[in-house]
């Protein structure tokens, strides 16, 4: 990927979000105690009689609505008090006014679309109404709970509960009361005879009732009170789940539960009944689409009062708004928008995907090898990968951050800034290939992501002749900001967002991952009505239909270039998306992570610029791309800096002046609190300095972090502050895992045990300059000692392709011809191992599990041609390496003329062997080193079973290609009633031989990799059709 054209295309859908701010008033400067406190109070009164803005701070937050509601009341708590409350409600006000992040009635939505006449935003929006997850969640609770209304409920069990030893483990929820603290991922229940009895009988919906009595059947020995009291507890464990809680996909969930009542027939239950009257007369009440007048205003506290009294609670409603008058902006913004994500992209740490995932890819390889097909519950499980590193349940912590050059260049760049006195960094082409990480002719782009950006003009006028800075605001993948709006758009709107998720692939089938968040609350933002053809229901209760993909018929592939996700009933490849943007790391359950994530493991890693380890320096200058604002500047305020909260205003503005001079501290800043909480603050306003203060003040940290911001000039072209979204695809489509038949992997009960197993595995720990020697000169007496007991023997060689620092391994593989030899074996082995460490050339060893690769296939027929094929391909390195330390020919010239002899026998004819190779391994520019390149040619130039015997000792390697390509063909028979990928099998093979003949350096693969296909094309050029 180079400086050309863009990788990203915009889609043509386009959502702007805008504060609502209804303007004409002051904000109050009194803000700390020794002010004039009845000034601020009668601002207070002013401020409360307007019914736009009380109506606005009670929707978001009902708590500071009732504070203010006593302070006005003559109920002070004490002097402090009102300045207390008068800094609070100026950060809510502030926030209206500066922020377009939709938060109840602060900010509306809608969709919008380009236009060569960008027009401003207007003032009228609409508001919607849907109870809140928390008050909705609760009535369900107290519902499940009554044993009469229960037995008439369907039931299934938890698709993402799992079993764990004797227990059934169950996803659990974080504390609403401290929902950033670590709490318990899940929720372990004793797996008993009726307890899986119960499970098993509701793999498909069922009456409670109904399972009520096959249990009694089933175990007649219990009282119908202990079953009903077991099911109440798998119930509320969220073990079985019932039909009452609306799926996150249902975009009226009040709707779904008095409907799931009315057919519950409850009518010998009275109370019940009236419930579900009452609450399809709220239903019927909440605002839709209503005017944002004193009228529709109204409406909204009538319906919350009647809901507080059906179920008392602060917070009864979420409410969001949507704009009348969207502003319109110019194609322009969005090609500038094209160019911000692609430098995103270009300037990405992570070219290849997370440390996290180029690790679990790499496991993967290791564990099941290419083009297996693990099934999802299989390989998270414990005895399976698990989770990703650092991830929540994950075995494995985060790797250390590895400083890297460009860790380096963005320092010594951001001292050079700093030292100048400036806070920009222009990034020019030079620059950005000196910022680029790895090759990114390799890097495979993800095919959807999302940009959030402001437009920073004067004016429509400007704005349309290209006079505007874009300012890059968010960056989303694999999640999505555009889906958590989605049931206010209009039903043509909602289609086109919907088809930004359609694959160009007719093999791929999009699937919305559906999902309860850990935290309750957050139902009000992850609620999306279906957007995609197929759903993925995880911890949900679903009706089944043929969109519905169950979670048990998906499996894990990979490839050398990516992972992807698999349905098995037909082999179609399946892209999971989540439709919202919920936090991941802790708000996410991991499951739906795991498989959101998975199909772009390997890609490109998009986002917001990381700085990586200049993150933590006090000032970061902003990143210009062109005209757009990758990255602002921000700036870390200690609050050493500044005076104690004892000094007086002006002291304490002095020591900001003076704090602001040394590090040229814009006005308008935004104040970054809890993650990413952002509060918009102008420092040349008292007020605004006074909330920092107090904020600096109570603040937990040793320092707050400020980012700057636009100005109010800079929206004038909007008239309000705006924020736009479009989702963006990758062009072309990016590389997927191929959808062809693939071996099934083999059960964990085929991996051969240390002990008992058939086949006898030992991972040798031996530097890497002296793994030749034991490979040349004392491995052939090892295999000599257990040839009686061996049918096969193979090796290879591994380490962590992630972590330069890991350490690397000889495997050695022994097929035994039975496990009863694997004992006498293993001793062998221990005695030829003794010398080798007392000479210094072992550090160590570990009999290891050998698990079987899926990749060649997995009949028995099959499985042995296969390992044949590794012994002799054992053989044949072997006798390279011996033959280039007596010849002195480079290693790696005979490796790259061994692996087009592989390509020639595998294919149905050598000329097929050699197009194959030369299409499966991508041209990579640069020079060959001459040397080399001769070498391999002169080689390859005859057929070099000839050209090897007139060599010296070439003879005993020309025999061990004769052997291997004897086993090539007849693996080659079997492959095809294995119905073994053809590209996967011949990758595969060639990297094997890359690790057995040279080693396990990725940059000599790619060199030796480039040999092997200059040799296909030689022989293509020259038109010969024997095999090398």
């Amino acid at each position: 990927m180079g400086s050309g054209h863009p990788v990203y295309r915009h889609t043509g859908v386009v959502q702007v979000r805008a504060s609502t701010d209804p303007g004409s008033w002051d904000l109050p400067p009194v803000l700390h105690a020794s002010a004039d406190q009845q000034t601020g109070r009668d601002w207070l009164v002013e401020l409360w009689r307007r019914e736009e803005i009380r109506s606005a701070v009670t929707v978001a937050s009902p708590a500071l609505a009732r504070t203010i509601e006593t302070e006005l009341a003559g109920h002070s708590r004490g002097q402090h008090s009102l300045p207390r409350l008068l800094g609070t409600v100026s950060a809510y006000l502030r926030r209206w006014q500066r922020r377009a992040t939709p938060f109840g009635l602060f900010a509306g939505v809608a969709a919008t679309v380009p236009s060569d006449q960008p027009s401003p935003a207007g003032d009228a929006h609409r508001i919607t109404a849907r109870p809140d997850a928390g008050w909705l969640g609760g009535l369900i609770d107290e519902l499940e709970h009554d044993r009469q209304v229960r037995t008439r409920l369907l039931v299934v069990t938890n698709n993402a509960a799992h079993v764990r030893g004797d227990q059934l483990v169950v996803p659990t929820h974080l504390s609403e009361s401290a929902p950033d603290h670590a709490s318990a991922l899940d929720l372990s229940l004793r797996l008993t005879g009726p307890v899986r009895a119960a499970l098993d009988a509701a793999s498909e919906p069922i009456l409670l009732a109904s399972l009520q009595d096959k249990l009694a059947e089933t175990f007649a020995h219990a009282s119908s009170t202990t079953i009903e009291t077991l099911l109440g507890e798998l119930v509320a464990a969220k073990a079985l789940l019932t039909n009452l809680r609306p799926p996150m996909t249902s975009p009226n969930p009040l709707a779904h539960v008095v409907e799931t009542l009315q057919n519950a027939e409850l009518e010998d239950l009275p109370a019940v009944t009236e419930l579900a009257t009452q609450l399809s007369m709220v239903h019927t009440a909440l605002p839709h689409h209503t005017i944002a007048d004193d009228a529709g205003r109204a409406a909204l506290t009538e319906t919350a009062t009647r809901m507080r009294t059906l179920r008392p609670a602060e917070t009864v409603l979420a409410v969001d708004a949507t704009l009348d008058q969207p502003p319109t902006i110019p194609e322009q913004a969005l090609a500038e928008a094209e160019s911000a994500a692609t430098a995103l992209l270009r300037l990405t740490p992570h070219p290849f995907g997370t440390p996290a995932w180029r690790e679990y890819h790499q496991r993967f390889l290791a564990r099941y090898g290419a083009g297996a097909r693990v099934p999802v519950r299989e390989i998270i499980a414990d005895s399976g990968l698990g989770f990703p590193a650092g991830w929540l349940g994950a075995a494995r912590a985060h790797s250390p951050h590895m400083l890297t050059e460009r860790d380096t260049t963005l320092l010594r760049l951001i001292q050079q800034v700093t030292a100048a006195g400036e806070r920009e960094i222009t990034l020019t082409e030079p620059l950005l290939e000196q910022l680029r990480v790895g090759d990114h002719e390799r890097m495979i782009p993800p095919e959807r992501v999302e940009l959030a950006f402001q437009l920073h003009s004067p004016s429509p006028a400007a704005l349309r002749h290209g006079r505007f800075q874009l300012w890059v605001t968010g960056a989303m993948h694999p999640g999505s900001m555009a889906g958590r709006f989605a049931p206010l758009l209009s039903e043509p709107d909602q289609h086109r967002l919907a088809q930004t998720y359609a694959p160009d692939d007719e093999h791929t089938l999009p699937a919305q991952l559906s999902f309860p968040p850990r935290r309750e609350h957050n139902e009000n933002i992850t609620r999306v009505p279906q957007l995609t053809s197929h759903l993925i229901p995880l911890g949900e209760y679903h009706e089944q239909d043929h969109t519905v993909i169950p979670l048990d018929d998906l499996a894990v592939t990979a490839d050398h270039r990516s992972m992807g996700l698999i349905r098995l009933s037909t082999g179609q490849r399946v892209r999971p998306w989540l439709p919202h943007a919920l936090e991941t790391q802790q708000h996410t359950p991991p499951l739906a992570r795991f498989l959101a994530e998975l199909p772009s493991a390997c890609s490109g890693f998009y986002g917001l610029v990381d700085v990586g380890a200049a993150r933590e320096m006090p000032m970061l200058p902003r990143l210009r791309y062109g005209r757009t604002v990758l990255s602002p500047a921000q700036w870390r305020l200690p609050r050493a800096d500044l005076l104690t909260a004892e000094a007086d205003t002006d002291s304490w503005d002095t020591a900001l002046a003076t704090w602001r001079h040394r590090w040229h501290i814009p006005a308008h800043v935004q104040l970054i609190e809890r993650g990413d909480q952002r509060l918009p603050l102008d420092l040349d306003d008292p007020g605004d300095r006074a909330l920092l203060r107090r904020r600096l003040q109570h603040s937990r940290s040793s320092h707050v972090l400020l980012r700057e911001t636009g100005s109010p000039q800079d929206h004038a072209w909007s008239r309000r502050v705006c924020e736009f979204l479009t989702p963006l695809s990758a062009s072309p489509p990016a590389h997927q895992p191929a959808p062809a038949p693939a071996a099934a992997v083999p059960s964990p009960s085929r991996a051969h045990l240390p002990g008992t197993g058939h086949v006898l595995r030992a991972d040798m720990l031996v530097h890497p300059e002296r793994a030749t020697t034991v490979l040349t000169q004392h491995l052939p007496s090892l295999c000599h000692a257990l040839a009686e007991r061996t049918r096969r023997w193979w090796f290879t060689r591994h380490h962590q392709p992630h972590r330069p620092d890991s350490d690397q391994y000889l495997t050695l593989c022994f097929r035994l011809e039975s496990g009863s030899h694997y004992a006498e074996s293993a001793a062998r082995l221990a005695d030829w191992a003794a010398p080798l460490q007392q000479i210094g050339l072992l550090a160590e060893y570990t009999l290891a599990p050998y698990h079987p690769h899926g990749t060649y296939g997995t009949r028995p027929d099959t499985e042995t041609a296969a390992e044949q094929l590794f012994t002799t391909d054992s053989e044949t390195a072997l006798s390279q390496l011996h033959w280039a330390s007596t010849t002195g020919l480079p290693s790696q010239a005979t490796a790259a003329v061994s692996m087009t002899d592989i390509a020639a026998h595998l294919a149905p004819t050598p000329e097929q062997g050699y197009r194959w190779l030369t299409h499966l391994l991508a041209h990579q520019p640069g020079k060959l080193d001459r040397e080399l390149r001769d070498a391999a040619l002169h080689l390859a130039d005859r057929d070099p079973l000839e050209q090897l015997t007139t060599l010296t000792g070439g003879t005993e390697l020309a025999t061990a290609w004769r052997r291997r390509r004897e086993a090539v063909l007849a693996y080659r028979d079997q492959q095809h009633h294995d119905h073994a990928d053809p590209d996967t099998v011949l990758r595969s093979l060639l990297r094997e031989h890359h690790l057995r003949a040279v080693g396990v350096d990725t940059g000599a693969e790619r060199l030796t990799q480039r040999l092997a296909r200059a040799v296909a094309q030689r022989r293509l050029a020259l038109g010969d059709r024997r095999a090398p």
